[in-house]
């Protein structure tokens, strides 16, 4: 009580201390913190700096920002840029092998930036990474698709006959734009090859190409244009080369003999020897020459030369000049142009080829080769071009046994032409088949329907079987050996074989006779007797042969037919027989046996010309002949299995067509494709000639025009009223 009364007296002493001492109390917690104090001191002082690893802060990854993931890029040469932290060295990864695309230098900035030159295709990886520390990365891919290049024309120079060519993505497809506007499609091969050909350009001249390209990845866009390329474009063909040496009769080498000639600045001249490619070189200041590096074949060729300018224009081959290539003649006086010198002229010891006189036992021509030391040379007749032949006698003179023929070296060995693609001769196969042999099958077919079975001619009324029997008393019989027809059929075959090419009065031709006789006899044996063989004991069915007088006709219209058109080798029938079973049998077995026969040609064609190249290139009578005997086997062969494999009549492609139209045209692909593969040279030839255009187009008319008789027929006419 009392003390209440005290406080209650009192009231501000009370919460004076109170105050004070709360106050106090708030300043010292927070005196710390206050300006001047040690505590705000500490708190206001940078932080020392970390030592240790343990207190070494994590630094910022890099970041890609530019191209954006996922995107298209269609360019080669493109910028990459993104973030960094201050004073990173960074790294741009190749995203192939290799070193980095680009170093990023340490800097303050935080941007960085690089052009990278970024390899084509899908989801390109892009990966940038601190240089000393890999886990510090960023990575993203883009889909990427550069510009295709422009090389220049066919031959890959900056000069062009309309056709371009680069390169580009493989398998892209590719548009080349010239500047006048024109432009041409393409798809790049496998190895990223390209070319196409500007069908419109208005002429020649100078104009610049770019190309794009787009892939499956990358549509619907496009690549940028590729650099643009200025070309020069020439659609103006050269003049045929001319060959000034070897002059047309001259005797040269097999081997090693130097050609010369002049032709068009920059244009590369090709020298044939009937199907020999013998050199090849470029033209300077109007002239060429050069030396043959493979070996001809002992006979008389052709030697043409064709060039092509730079460009790829194709030039006509030039006029072909008849050269005797055989072994290089011994040197010897005889050989020599005759001398001036009065002692020459005089000289009456000197043997000559025409001395009545020799050695005993020495033939006469030693004595032109190989003359007396002391000998001075007498005013003999010049020797010929080149000189004398291998056999020993003058070529201007009519031949001896051992001189070449046509026949020789008619088809070129399996490898032996460079030039030679097996894809030509199978796309002229094709369109042999296309444009010819399924056409003329129409065609029969409609001409036979049109005159209701009936054939083009009566045989019977050629034939005599409308003659009165009154007219004769007895018909006349007459029975002759059938190994003497077949001889001489065989005979009268190989005569008309051989006027496919030239014929002379040279003993050599008798042994061509010789040999393209053997080579019937073996062409026959094959084409008849052993689908008879393997149709009797194989099969047991039995089969007959017969021989056939009208394949006498084929045989003599195959080879005049050459020979008018001019085509070396030539394309020749052989066969003089057929082979069938009776009437009894099904449709299937004639069918088979037909496509047994055409098949066993097509095999024989193929080992005859596999034997061409390892028979031996010698000039003696054997290794001619033999070399004739394959030359004939391959050409009468294949030519005789072409032919009786066309659907037309009774020939053995009619049966094959009815047993199995799949197996007809596998064996008539086959047939022309060695038949093109053979000709080869021939058609190289007709390539310079510009022959192979108007054969496309005679062909198209050809097939054009059956087709539509046929569609005629077939559609359009009304079925005869029975």
């Amino acid at each position: 009580m009392p003390i209440a009364l005290r406080h209650a007296r009192s009231p501000i002493r009370l919460v004076a201390p109170v105050f004070l001492v709360t106050a106090a109390l708030l300043l010292l917690s927070l005196g710390g913190f206050l300006p001047g104090t040690d505590a705000a001191r500490a708190a206001t002082s940078p932080a020392p700096p970390p030592s240790g690893p343990a207190a070494t802060p994590l630094s910022p990854s890099p970041t890609i920002d530019s191209p954006p993931a996922h995107t298209f890029v269609g360019r080669s040469t493109t910028t990459v840029s993104g973030t960094r932290a201050a004073n990173q060295e960074i790294q741009l990864l190749n995203p192939g092998e290799g070193d980095p695309l680009c170093i990023i230098e340490a800097t303050p900035s935080t941007d960085w930036s690089c052009p990278a030159n970024l390899p084509s295709g899908q989801n390109v990886r892009l990966k940038v990474v601190v240089t000393g520390d890999s886990s510090l990365t960023a990575e993203e891919t883009i889909d990427v698709l550069g510009e295709p290049v422009v090389t220049g024309g066919p031959l890959g120079n900056p000069a062009s006959n309309g056709t371009v060519r680069g390169s580009a993505y493989p398998g892209a497809s590719v548009v080349a734009t010239v500047s006048t506007g024109e432009s041409c499609p393409a798809t790049a091969d496998t190895g990223g090859a390209w070319a196409c050909t500007f069908p419109d350009l208005p002429s020649s001249g100078i104009h610049t190409v770019t190309a794009a390209q787009q892939t499956g990845f990358s549509a619907p866009s496009w690549s940028n244009d590729s650099a643009a390329l200025s070309i020069r474009f020439d659609f103006d063909r050269p003049a045929a080369p001319v060959v000034s040496s070897p002059t047309a009769g001259a005797r040269v080498a097999q081997t090693g003999s130097t050609y010369t000639g002049t032709g068009e600045d920059g244009a590369t001249v090709t020298v044939f020897a009937g199907p020999y490619s013998l050199c090849t070189v470029a033209v300077a200041a109007g002239a060429w020459a050069c030396t043959a590096t493979g070996t001809v074949a002992a006979g008389n060729h052709l030697v043409i030369a064709a060039q092509q300018d730079a460009a790829g224009n194709q030039s006509q081959g030039s006029p072909g000049l008849g050269v005797d290539f055989g072994p290089a003649p011994d040197a010897s006086p005889s050989a020599t142009p005759p001398s001036s010198s009065p002692s020459a002229e005089a000289g009456s010891s000197s043997p000559t080829a025409t001395a009545p006189a020799s050695a005993p036992g020495t033939p006469s021509e030693s004595a032109t080769a190989t003359p007396a030391p002391s000998a001075t040379p007498t005013a003999v007749a010049p020797a010929p071009p080149g000189g004398g032949s291998s056999s020993g006698h003058d070529p201007a003179l009519p031949g001896g046994w051992n001189d070449p023929t046509q026949f020789t070296s008619a088809v070129l060995p399996p490898g032996a032409n460079a030039d030679f693609s097996w894809l030509e001769a199978v796309l002229f196969a094709i369109g042999a088949l296309v444009l010819l042999v399924i056409p003329a099958r129409l065609l029969s077919g409609t001409i036979v329907r049109a005159r209701d079975g009936r054939p083009l001619w009566n045989t019977a009324a050629l034939s005599g079987r409308n003659q009165a029997r009154e007219e004769f008393d007895k018909a006349p019989t007459v029975i002759v050996n059938r190994w003497l027809i077949a001889a001489a059929s065989v005979a009268a075959a190989a005569t008309l074989i051989m006027l496919s090419g030239t014929v002379s009065s040279q003993p050599a031709f008798l042994r061509l006779l010789l040999a393209v006789m053997l080579a019937l006899i073996v062409v026959n044996t094959v084409g008849a007797l052993v689908p008879q063989w393997w149709s009797s004991r194989v099969w047991g069915v039995p089969a007959s042969v017969t021989f056939l007088p009208r394949y006498l006709l084929l045989v003599a219209v195959t080879a005049l037919g050459s020979r008018a058109f001019e085509i070396h080798p030539a394309l020749l029938f052989g066969l003089l027989g057929s082979v069938a079973v009776s009437s009894g049998h099904s449709a299937i077995h004639r069918g088979q046996l037909a496509a047994l026969r055409a098949g066993s040609l097509l095999a024989l064609a193929l080992l005859g010309w596999l034997v061409l190249g390892i028979l031996p290139t010698g000039a003696d009578f054997g290794d001619l002949l033999a070399a004739e005997v394959a030359n004939s086997v391959v050409l009468t062969a294949i030519g005789s299995a072409l032919l009786v494999l066309i659907p037309i009549g009774s020939t053995s492609g009619r049966s094959i067509v009815a047993w199995s139209p799949l197996a007809w045209i596998g064996l008539t692909l086959a047939a022309f494709t060695i038949m093109f593969a053979v000709l080869n040279p021939v058609v190289g030839l007709w390539h310079g000639e510009g022959s192979v255009t108007l054969m496309w187009v005679a062909s198209g008319l050809f097939a054009a025009l059956s087709v539509s008789a046929w569609a005629w027929q077939r559609f359009v006419v009304p079925e005869p009223t029975r």
